[in-house]
């Protein structure tokens, strides 16, 4: 059976020398209750589902996630909040049954290269 959902991923890099973060309005402000900065946002929707956009740490840590009414939406959301740290969305590919530890993998596996 084809699957016809949309499932995508990309990297969150640093824009110059510090990280990118966005905390939705009356999130507990204190450091120790804040979620983790994400290395990877994956990207999972429909054309009748509408969208979901979860962040992730290289470590495996939730850093958030949003629901959005399309994939078109979903994706202009982690433009804004990740402007040019966002790099290009790649395609999980079908054959991959948990796209979000592909994900998390990968930005580690990135992660680790670059040091």
């Amino acid at each position: 059976m084809f699957d016809k959902r949309i499932r995508r991923m990309a990297l969150v890099g640093a824009i110059g020398d510090r990280r990118v973060s966005v905390h939705t309005g009356g999130y507990p402000l204190a450091p120790d209750r804040m979620l983790p900065d994400a290395d990877v946002v994956v990207l999972v929707g429909d054309a009748k589902e509408g969208a979901m956009l979860f962040r992730y740490s290289a470590h495996g840590e939730l850093c958030g996630d949003t629901p959005h009414s399309s994939v078109t939406e979903a994706e202009h959301q982690a433009a804004i909040e990740y402007g040019d740290s966002l790099f290009p969305w790649i395609d999980v590919p079908q054959d991959v049954t948990d796209a979000h530890a592909l994900a998390i993998q990968y930005a580690s596996d990135q992660l680790n290269q670059r040091e």
